[in-house]
């Protein structure tokens, strides 16, 4: 994770204070509203490549609960659809239709929404520390997220993916307790990784030295506001180049679910 929650204090006090109990919770908060989604057949040992996965974000306005991932997602799995391939689709243990229960998404902005029903919750919800929750904002909109900043993201990489057996999937977690904001546009912002600045407080994996964050994509952003967290935004893409992590805002989105370009 990422150790630079404070800017005011070094690099090796914010290490030591990362590396407690106080980085493993920031690490772990934004897995708990997050959950695996992956889509394809359930293949043979010898053809895990016929499944492909991303990550959603488990949130609740008040309305209902939603998922909200990326259009490109969803468009891979149309595309098995439409090449007459069998194909399931399942946000963590949840078995569904994404398409017939779409409520809103934008190409452009890469964000799709699916509405949920309370059974449905219901099976996404487990009793564990990933997944275990839909996030509910005390208010919406959130604050303006502002370079600077630091927010905490987490995902599912594909990179970290297991088949178990043939009938089964394990997902590796990834996430990020303090990351800072470096730029801030209109509809995205961007946190750049420093390594050198990162110490690891949880899991077993090496996650220092992942490059290859495919199956991040939907995950979410939260940041802190002092008494409560906020719901900041939703991750689209990541730049391996220049190990850049873009973020659509959260606020985009209205209490309802839909996209707002206003």
């Amino acid at each position: 994770m990422k150790d630079r929650m404070n800017p005011d204090i070094s690099p090796e006090e914010a290490k030591k204070l990362s590396a407690g109990p106080l980085g493993a919770e920031l690490a772990k908060f934004p897995l708990r509203f997050a959950t695996p989604v992956f889509f394809g057949d359930l293949p043979p040992t010898s053809r895990p490549e016929k499944i492909n996965n991303g990550t959603a974000s488990l949130i609740d306005f008040g309305q209902g609960p939603l998922a909200i991932t990326c259009c490109h997602v969803l468009d891979s799995f149309k595309e098995q659809l439409e090449s007459g391939e069998r194909c399931l689709f399942q946000l963590g243990e949840c078995r569904l239709n994404p398409i017939e229960q779409l409520i809103s998404e934008d190409e452009e902005l890469d964000i799709a929404v699916i509405k949920l029903t309370k059974e449905q919750e219901n099976e996404i919800n487990k009793d564990t520390q990933i997944g275990s929750h839909f996030f509910k904002p005390c208010s919406w909109p959130p604050t303006p997220v502002s370079e600077n900043d630091f927010i905490a993201f987490g995902g599912f990489p594909g990179k970290w993916r297991t088949q178990i057996n043939s009938a089964a999937l394990e997902f590796g977690t990834y996430s990020s307790g303090a990351s800072r904001v470096e730029t801030v546009s209109d509809t995205y912002f961007v946190t750049q990784f420093e390594r050198e600045y990162w110490i690891q407080s949880l899991g077993e994996k090496d996650a220092i030295d992942l490059k290859e964050l495919g199956g991040l994509s939907g995950g979410p952003a939260f940041i802190s506001r002092g008494l409560s967290f906020e719901f900041a935004g939703i991750i689209y893409e990541f730049s391996s180049d220049y190990e850049l992590l873009y973020l659509r805002h959260s606020n985009i989105l209205d209490s309802n679910g839909q996209i707002n370009r206003v």
